[in-house]
């Protein structure tokens, strides 16, 4: 079987499981989130710039399909157009047998094959512009031929730019490529295509700065409070968690390989010393950074995910040289046997024991991560139950305290039965719910509403909702069934005389 054979078996089994655990899973707290992204569709919005939801909506046909599969699709899609770009960048840095074992490790990630391959997160568009750019900014270094120089550098920075526009972390690959010339290539820098494409990116750039001062900058103040530039208070913790985050998002054998490979280039220049130093500088600043951030601000590990890929591509080259890597198929089968096990562990609870005695009943799920993707169907049903034996409360709205899980409540509960939904809380537990509750009718003094919530994270709306209602009452408890085991508690609320607060001047008349 020749490299491109083996490619295309890689892919097409890695698309068909990626596909099996996208339509058989319910999605995530922050994919549920993005979805609000295209049913709600900007130029940018609170938490990143708007690429997911534009990848959600056409997909979904702007959501005439608003199935698991249908909103993930376009993730899948990017994950299997990433894993054929890293297979072409290896295959130009090296050759092929280099590209497909660059393939091969970013199946093998974490990060790669669920994180920016499957999930609706900003993730998946970002590796494939990413990847995209790298791919034409390595062929326009190696083309001899002005025109097809240009056309390539142009390719790239259009990708970047479109990256940047998915998510912030896209700047580091133009500021990547800016030190690569800066330092070994400044005859690039007098080429006036460079310049006429910037002007893609400024535009770009504009328009995300331009929404945030629509918007009080609201997404920069956001961000500005979740990372820091310098702290007297050091955090330990966050930095192991960082460290350790990596390796396992990445596959602890990825990041040995890489590591590895890193050393072994001081020895042996197994690939051209250019290609080694753009990668490196694409890269590296951007772990430096989020490293960083670690030592003073909670972080998470998916950050500088994008960069370990390409990373990944370096000692995809280096173990091009030997005459078998056992180790990495056997990591890729295992990967493989793992993502299809994941549908057994969410949908039915393999090897997860979550029990607690009676009296710990309203802390039931709490170490059961997994219940984040199921059971939200049976929320929906036990409100529709709730509704046919007292129809007085089909006209209720649902309210929540947070983004999550207000965003399954949203789109598992009100939204499938035409409810309107809202997030009353602080600002920074609002996010993106800031802007929704201006689309919903006006809350008006007096009114009653419906409160969900339940024993994973159990919220007393007594506590949660004391600020904008009078009072609650429980309607009704009902047990959230996996394998025929009770495996967490839902609680219905009725909410007794909204306050008439400043939420008021959030809502459009």
């Amino acid at each position: 079987m020749t490299n491109k054979q083996k490619l295309g078996v890689l892919i097409l089994i890695s698309t068909l499981i990626r596909l099996l655990l996208g339509g058989n899973i319910q999605l995530g707290n922050d994919e549920v989130y993005y979805w609000t992204y295209a049913r709600y569709p900007d130029w940018s919005h609170f938490d990143h710039p708007p690429m997911v939801g534009f990848l959600e909506q056409i997909f979904s046909f702007n959501l005439y399909f608003e199935s698991e599969l249908a909103l993930r699709l376009g993730f899948i899609l990017s994950g299997t157009l990433s894993t054929l770009l890293v297979y072409l960048i290896g295959k130009e840095i090296k050759n092929e047998r280099a590209g497909l074992l660059a393939a091969a490790l970013y199946n093998t990630s974490i990060y790669g094959f669920v994180i920016s391959g499957l999930f609706i997160m900003p993730d998946g568009p970002l590796v494939l512009f990413w990847m995209t750019s790298l791919y034409f900014f390595i062929r326009s270094e190696k083309s001899s031929e002005k025109k097809k120089t240009d056309l390539f550098l142009s390719l790239s920075l259009i990708s970047v730019s479109l990256s940047i526009y998915t998510k912030y972390q896209g700047a580091y690959l133009l500021f990547g490529y800016g030190l690569y010339w800066l330092l070994y290539e400044r005859q690039k820098l007098r080429n006036p295509v460079l310049y006429i494409n910037l002007l893609f990116t400024a535009l770009i750039v504009f328009i995300i700065v331009y929404w945030n001062y629509l918007n009080s900058f609201t997404g920069m103040n956001y961000h500005s409070e979740r990372v820091t530039l310098f702290s007297l208070d050091f955090n330990l913790d966050s930095f192991v968690r960082e460290v350790v985050g990596q390796m396992l998002y990445n596959n602890p054998y990825n990041y040995i390989v890489i590591l590895l490979a890193l050393i072994a280039f001081k020895k042996k220049r197994f690939v051209d010393v250019g290609f080694f130093r753009l990668l490196m500088l694409v890269s590296i600043p951007l772990i430096v950074t989020t490293l960083f951030f670690s030592l003073y601000r909670d972080t998470l590990p998916h950050w500088s995910g994008v960069s370990f890929l390409t990373l990944s591509i370096l000692a995809a080259a280096h173990l091009s040289e030997r005459s078998k890597v056992r180790v990495l198929t056997g990591t890729l089968i295992l990967i493989f046997v793992l993502m299809l096990c994941a549908m057994g562990v969410v949908n039915r609870g393999w090897m997860i024991d979550g029990s607690l005695p009676e009296t710990e009943k309203l802390k039931l799920g709490k170490n059961d991560p997994t219940l984040d993707m199921y059971g939200w169907d049976q929320f929906r049903s036990a409100l529709e139950q709730l509704e046919l034996e007292r129809p007085e409360l089909k006209d209720l709205s649902i309210m929540s305290n947070k983004w999550y899980p207000g965003s399954h409540l949203f789109y598992y509960v009100a939204h499938p039965m035409d409810k309107e939904f809202y997030v009353l809380g602080d600002f920074k537990d609002m996010h993106k719910y800031f802007l929704i509750n201006q689309t919903m009718s006006p809350l008006t003094e007096g009114q009653q509403g419906i409160y969900i919530t339940y024993s994973r994270n159990f919220k007393d709306p007594e506590i949660s909702m004391s600020e904008y209602f009078e009072g609650s009452e429980l309607l009704r408890e009902f047990p959230v069934i996996r394998s025929g085991k009770t495996v967490e508690y839902g609680f219905v609320y009725l909410l007794h005389g909204y306050k008439n607060t400043n939420l008021e001047d959030q809502v459009k008349e």
